[in-house]
């Protein structure tokens, strides 16, 4: 999505605005969704099988990253490849969607 960035730098901003949110605090979150379909044939398919937090392994999956503030206000996700262990997914997520860094004007 093209104006990913912008349209959350823009909630950020807005969320601060009128709820007072704060953005010193932030939660990451991992989840998953499968498919009941055949496994693609497109290597650029990010349904792969993986680890099944649905327990199943029969079918493919994408992995949903999702970053909220504690009030549940979302500020950043990805949907990673299906196969994509846990422990190898914050760093670069924090990175790739700009979040050590940015930060609403007035907010700590």
């Amino acid at each position: 999505m093209p104006h990913k960035q912008a349209l959350f730098s823009h909630l950020r901003q807005r969320w601060a605005d009128l709820f007072g949110a704060k953005f010193e605090v932030l939660l990451y979150d991992l989840t998953s969704t499968y498919f009941e379909t055949a496994p693609p044939d497109n290597d650029n398919d990010k349904r792969r099988f993986g680890y099944s937090r649905d327990k199943r392994n029969d079918c493919v999956q994408v992995v949903i990253a999702l970053i909220v503030t504690p009030d549940g206000f979302p500020l950043a996700y990805e949907v990673l490849p299906g196969n994509t262990a846990d422990s190898t997914t914050l760093r670069g997520f924090c990175t790739r969607s700009k979040l050590s860094t940015a930060r609403p004007s007035g907010s700590g």
